[in-house]
């Protein structure tokens, strides 16, 4: 199947994860950590969507001091007041900008709790470049994965795994230091059918070329407005 690529707001690909490349160990060491201060703040995407960036804090015992960490805190705004929450960690790695994407530990997804024992999370990778007007993600897809693995193109630990008749996904297994290895020979290689430059140089993706199911690309702007107001959540009475 190949389509063109077009933007998807973080929404729609936390809700089809099947559409990224996803990993249960991180892509990034702590010696990879980049941190960087102009990423803080609100920025909107094309959908109208905000994100709000914090650094993130953390604490040793419960109730106890808060300390920051490298990493950040992401809260994306849809216009209905839903909230998805998210830690992000920017990393440098062969002088290249990557984000790691992890849902948030300390917050619930999912109003169900039942609903919630049934999901694993997962680390998502997105290249990614930063400037003073603009965020630029670019986050490698699951079709890009598949088709190296039919080609025999890769080794890499993973498990297939099958969802409904007729559809598979990888999730990578492989530790850290083979992720990175991953990154470095495949990510970025015109051979992958990817050229993530030419998509950060035009800032967006060429509609006009067929680029196939690899990824999904998103534009984030400075906001300064007023945040959705926060979706009420329905509990029902004992």
């Amino acid at each position: 199947m190949k389509k063109v690529l077009v933007s998807f707001t973080i929404l729609a690909m936390l809700a089809m994860s099947s559409c990224l490349i996803t990993s249960i160990h991180p892509f990034y060491n702590p010696e990879d950590m980049v941190y960087e201060a102009s990423l803080t703040g609100s920025w909107i995407d094309e959908d109208s969507c905000i994100w709000t960036i914090e650094k993130e804090m953390v604490s040793d015992e419960f109730m106890g001091p808060e300390y920051p960490t490298k990493s950040y805190r992401i809260t994306y705004h849809e216009e209905d007041g839903t909230l998805s929450q998210l830690i992000g960690t920017l990393f440098k790695l062969n002088g290249m900008y990557y984000a790691d994407f992890y849902p948030d530990p300390d917050e619930d997804h999912h109003f169900s709790d039942f609903t919630s024992m049934h999901h694993f999370p997962t680390h998502t990778l997105a290249r990614t470049d930063v400037s003073s007007d603009s965020i630029m993600l670019y986050w490698y897809g699951e079709e890009w994965l598949a088709d190296l693995f039919e080609q025999n193109r890769i080794r890499i630990k993973h498990e297939t795994v099958g969802i409904g008749t007729d559809y598979e996904r990888h999730l990578l297994t492989a530790k850290t230091d083979d992720l990175q290895k991953f990154i470095t020979k495949y990510a970025n290689s015109p051979k992958t059918g990817i050229d993530v430059d030419e998509i950060f140089a035009k800032g967006e993706a060429n509609a006009d070329k067929d680029w196939g199911d690899t990824g999904a690309f998103l534009k984030l702007k400075p906001y300064d407005g007023p945040l959705p107001e926060k979706k009420a959540i329905q509990v029902e009475a004992n």
